[in-house]
């Protein structure tokens, strides 16, 4: 991974210049407070900004799905409950959105929302206090860490790959130099138990086209029942050699995921789809997963996320969040995979390719470089926002 840089600041160079600026105007006067709090829908993300008083900026990613009801919800309702809040007032901070919003869900649309006030905030503090995030969320158990290449099958508009489209998909993935590749099927629940059956000829050609070398994942997107769920993972792991199989049934049935992770010898990943730590509780101790799988722009943010690795900690799970966003979110996910203390695994990367226009909205860039992910040093989550061409994008 390298971090590039438009601006001339670089190395030694920028740090120097960060150091040598006066102490921040809150450090001066007292406490920062929530100034204003603003969401951004562009295509295929939402980014939050929240303002001090002291005009200090900070930049998180909300979930993308309903992008515009979620930049909705945050600008017409979550907004005027925070501004005048303490900046560091985290935990309050969260647990008032969640508690104010909780009957409207709180998955999905409210769970989203909460997520980027909660991102963009750990940035603005790491901002003000020229820190980085980890340092913010109890210091890092590791400055880099391995990624895999993650790609669906699904072209959208009702069409979907060919086998021989996924192979060299992946194939490429390879190429970037990720550590492995998860192909996602894009079955989902109300499709469940499909014929035919895209699991086994896509999964072929994936393995022919990356060799037998490169581990492979498979990802269901909560395609099946348990009984067909058994029968096509004991399949993906004897002929093809799979070693993750993600959501091999619907997120919501726990009892469905647990009789299919005690009937097979390959681990079973789950998480993508808890908005909340207590359904992380409900999903360890009745879905019985081998991996959990949260994405803070899901799952409420990094502060939320720092109850699921106590979690992962305390009953002794692995964590390999689902990150299929490569810019803010893929930051904030590099602090929090650098912090949680069980996050050991080969952790999801959408690849250079997809999405890529997302980053003509910053001057920099995290990128994975010889399959792995450096761990950014930099005040905040460490990626500098072109906010003028956010709005611009929102405005046109």
């Amino acid at each position: 991974m390298r971090l590039e840089r438009r601006s001339v600041l670089t190395g030694g160079a920028a740090l120097a210049a960060i150091t040598a600026l006066p102490a921040p105007l809150f450090a001066q006067r007292g406490r920062a407070k929530i100034a204003k709090v603003e969401a951004f829908a562009v295509r295929s993300a939402v980014f939050v900004k929240v303002t001090a008083d002291d005009g200090t900026g900070g930049w998180g990613e909300a979930g993308h799905s309903g992008g515009a009801l979620v930049a909705r919800i945050i600008n017409r309702e979550m907004a005027q409950l925070v501004v005048g809040e303490d900046v560091f007032a985290g935990e309050a901070s969260w647990a008032k959105l969640f508690f104010e919003f909780d009957e409207l869900g709180p998955g999905g649309l409210v769970s989203q929302a909460i997520a980027g006030i909660d991102c963009a905030l750990w940035d603005l503090r790491g901002r003000l206090l020229r820190q980085p995030v980890w340092a913010l969320l109890g210091g890092k158990f590791r400055d880099s860490y391995p990624v895999y290449g993650s790609f669906s099958i699904d072209l959208g508009g009702g069409k979907r790959m060919t086998a021989d489209q996924a192979g060299r998909t992946a194939a490429e993935l390879v190429g970037e130099g990720f550590g492995a590749v998860k192909v996602r099927l894009a079955i989902r629940e109300e499709n469940a138990d499909p014929d035919p059956d895209p699991a086994i000829p896509v999964v072929r050609a994936v393995r022919a086209a990356i060799g037998n070398d490169v581990p492979l994942y498979v990802d269901a997107n909560n395609g099946y029942r348990p009984a067909r769920a058994i029968e096509v993972g004991r399949r993906l792991a004897g002929d093809f050699g799979v070693s993750v199989f993600e959501e091999p049934v619907a997120a919501f049935h726990y009892a469905s995921m647990a009789e299919v992770s005690a009937a097979l010898d390959i681990a079973i990943a789950a998480g993508e789809h808890e908005y909340t730590p207590f359904a992380f509780r409900d999903l360890i101790q009745q879905g019985r997963p081998d991996v959990l799988n949260p994405d803070v722009s899901k799952l409420m943010g990094l502060t939320a996320g720092l109850h699921v690795a106590s979690l992962a900690e305390l009953f002794d799970k692995p964590i390999s969040v689902h990150n299929a966003r490569p810019t803010l979110l893929t930051a904030a996910h590099a602090h929090y995979v650098a912090r949680a203390r069980t996050a050991t695994r080969l952790q999801e990367h959408p690849g250079a390719k997809r999405l890529a226009h997302l980053w003509d909205y910053f001057d920099n860039r995290i990128v994975a470089e010889n399959g792995r992910i450096t761990v950014p040093n930099t005040p905040g989550l460490g990626l500098e926002v072109r906010e003028a061409a956010i709005r611009n994008a929102v405005a046109g």
